[in-house]
């Protein structure tokens, strides 16, 4: 399973980050599933003027606020959804069962 931070929005007062719009993307072998939020960091979090940072800072710091004793709130439903997936089976919507369609 693999993750891949994007970052939509940044908020700043003044030159101080202080929130993020995200989008993480969860993968494994077969399905994907998104989770998009925003996330205020915690005082202390963001060590660095706004000019100077840069994205791999960001995953740093949402990575370092959103851990909580060891485990990741948002990566964990990502998670959870994937395992969802794989134990689901892929079925036609029952409204276009019997209707014409154009191959």
């Amino acid at each position: 399973m693999t993750f891949k931070w994007k970052f939509l929005e940044l908020f700043a007062n003044g030159d101080q980050l202080v929130a993020v719009r995200y989008l993480l993307t969860g993968t494994d072998e077969k399905n994907i599933v998104e989770s998009e939020g925003k996330h205020n960091f915690e005082t202390g979090t963001v060590n660095k003027a706004l000019a100077d940072i840069f994205e791999s800072d960001l995953v740093q710091w949402i990575e370092k606020d959103t851990t909580k004793d060891g485990a990741n709130p948002i990566k964990l439903t990502i998670e959870n959804q994937l395992k969802a997936l794989e134990t689901a089976k892929k079925v036609d919507f029952p409204w276009l069962a019997n209707t014409f369609t154009v191959e």
